[in-house]
């Protein structure tokens, strides 16, 4: 499993900042089209002094939310004249209040990225990384995934001990870590998140624990001091790392716990409905069934496989739905992996 020291990442995040543009302006300043895509509408914001803008989807539901529009409405159900005139007269009865444009360069040019209150307390990647950077080099915490998405900042970091959580005669080395997800856009507060690998192949296989280290709002940020929040992360860290011995002994717990499962798919069908995951992924956790089991008959099926299956489905899965993937894995196996 390839692993990225923690400064070369800030590094490329930093390098990756300098490609956004924030625009304080007001609502009165702006005007707003809609061009026809291939698929959908596509909306442009006309910025003083940038000229039309391609609004990326986030910062289009955005303006649709402030309108009180529904955005699937108006980007793939209306055509681009009636969207534009309904834009039009709904723009006509708002306030001239200051907003923040939050822009990007792309190789197409600037785009809008999100459209924030003027009030907005911006907490960008790079603050979140320069919080956590002396804390990572205190640990010796390595990167093991990062992912800078359109609304999202995604980062897996890994303690370098490895863990055994395997049975007798069959090691099975994990590595503890934490999960950072982080919104420049408005689409999450910044969150550090107590986390696992489980080394079986070369890319790992993930769980969430569902513990959650640090959780900061956007109401709050403005007010917290920068050495208050390092010592939320580490007090919250401490915590967590304490807890390792009780998590390795709920997934060998879940390794011996046979659930006399008679229909795999009906039982993956109903934590599904558990735990409020999409069916739509069905088939790929089905799959990940069938690799995970590696023929065992059903009835012998434990916690652990069931659970490992999720973990395996969301490898496949983008970003949000991963993580939902992942913790919803690990609470199935704490509360059935039990003897």
């Amino acid at each position: 499993m390839r692993v990225m020291e923690f400064p070369e990442m800030a590094e490329l995040v930093a390098s990756d900042n300098r490609r956004n543009v924030d625009l304080p302006c007001s609502l009165a300043e702006l005007e707003f089209r809609v061009d026809p895509d291939e698929t959908c509408n596509q909306f442009k914001a006309v910025v003083p002094g940038e000229g039309p803008l391609v609004m990326e989807d986030w910062a289009a539901s955005q303006l649709a939310r402030r309108l009180k529009i529904p955005y699937e409405f108006l980007s793939s159900r209306c055509s681009p004249g009636l969207a534009q005139q309904i834009i039009d007269h709904f723009m006509s009865l708002q306030a001239p209040r200051a907003v923040l444009l939050r822009l990007r360069q792309t190789d197409d040019g600037m785009r809008v990225r999100a459209m924030l209150p003027a009030s907005w307390s911006c907490f960008d990647n790079v603050d979140f990384l320069e919080l956590v950077d002396g804390v990572v080099d205190e640990y010796g915490m390595k990167v093991q995934h990062y992912q800078i998405g359109k609304v999202a900042f995604y980062c897996r970091l890994l303690f370098p001990e490895n863990v055994d959580a395997g049975s007798p005669g069959e090691p099975d080395p994990h590595n503890f870590g934490v999960f950072f997800r982080n919104s420049e856009v408005g689409f999450g507060v910044p969150e550090a998140q107590f986390t696992m690998v489980r080394q079986i192949c070369s890319n790992g296989l993930m769980g969430m624990t569902g513990e959650s280290i640090m959780r900061l709002h956007q109401s709050s940020l403005n007010s917290l001091r920068k050495g208050r929040l390092v010592g939320r992360f580490r007090n919250g860290l401490r915590k967590n790392l304490s807890q390792c011995g009780s998590i390795v002994d709920t997934i060998r717990s879940a390794r011996r716990k046979k659930l006399g499962v008679e229909d795999v798919a009906a039982q993956l069908s109903q934590i599904h409905n558990q735990y409020g995951l999409s069916k739509r992924n069905l088939d790929i956790v089905r799959e990940a069934f069938i690799q995970e089991s590696n023929g065992v008959r059903t009835r012998e099926t434990t916690a652990f496989t069931l659970a490992s299956s999720f973990n395996r489905a969301a490898q496949h899965l983008p970003g949000e739905e991963s993580i939902k993937y992942e913790t919803a894995a690990w609470r199935f196996m704490s509360r059935n992996g039990q003897n």
